[in-house]
């Protein structure tokens, strides 16, 4: 296992080495661009490319956004929109099994006893699906933090890929929405007034989950309530 930790580590450095070395006087979202706008490759094989750059990004801690807002770019707003969040679904899952294969047990050994990874596992196997929902779709915290860090957690993996599939839904909508929009010259997106649309989407999201939430602890204690008075005697006069 050390040997594969030490593979893993080594392929994310040489990764990142040559995305930098690649990217260097350029940013990776206009030079994937003006590639796909000179290709004369088929949209398949340009989906399979960016679907493969994603997969490779995110076992690698790279960046992702870029790729969905190529999807968007590349294609009509519906199946980009489904293949963007299929694709980074998977993604995430194999990122998070591979760090919970080659990482997990070493990191409980070492620091799974400390009093702060206890609390955080508990509060996470009491609300796992909900704090990755939450951690994804507020679209604040950087998206490899969460990548790297969930498969350390006690969270199951089914948890972990339910709050995935629904926490991913507004970042590939934003992702796409805005490679979509700047394919059709709707909006300059370096208007400061272009965000509110992104301000909104993350907003509503947010208001539905915490209507699920209250939803969902109103219901636990009325549940409790019921428990409690079906455990106390009845009391005839």
């Amino acid at each position: 296992m050390k040997q594969l930790r030490i593979l893993i580590v080594a392929f994310i450095l040489i990764t990142v080495g040559i995305f930098i070395w690649l990217t260097a006087g350029s940013d990776a979202q206009s030079m994937l661009f003006e590639r796909i706008e000179v290709s004369d490759q088929g949209i398949v094989f340009l989906i399979l490319l960016i679907s493969a750059l994603t997969l490779l990004s995110s076992l690698s801690g790279l960046p992702v956004f870029y790729l969905s807002m190529a999807l968007g770019f590349l294609l009509n707003l519906a199946p980009a929109l489904l293949i963007g969040w299929g694709v980074n679904v998977l993604s995430v899952m194999a990122t998070f099994f591979l760090v919970r294969t080659a990482f997990t047990d070493y990191f409980q050994e070492k620091y799974g006893e400390k009093k702060l990874i206890k609390r955080i596992n508990k509060r996470i196997g009491k609300y796992g699906l909900w704090t990755v929902v939450f951690s994804r779709g507020i679209y604040i915290i950087p998206t490899n933090i969460i990548n790297f860090s969930y498969p350390l957690s006690t969270i199951t993996s089914r948890s972990y890929l339910l709050g995935t599939a629904v926490g991913l839904i507004p970042e590939c909508l934003i992702n796409v929405l805005t490679g979509y929009l700047i394919k059709h010259e709707v909006i300059l997106l370096s208007s400061p007034e272009t965000h509110t649309w992104q301000a909104a989407i993350i907003g509503g999201f947010i208001v539905i989950l915490l209507l699920v939430f209250v939803l969902l602890k109103i219901r636990q204690n009325h549940r409790k309530k019921f428990k409690t008075l079906k455990g106390i005697p009845f009391e005839s006069s």
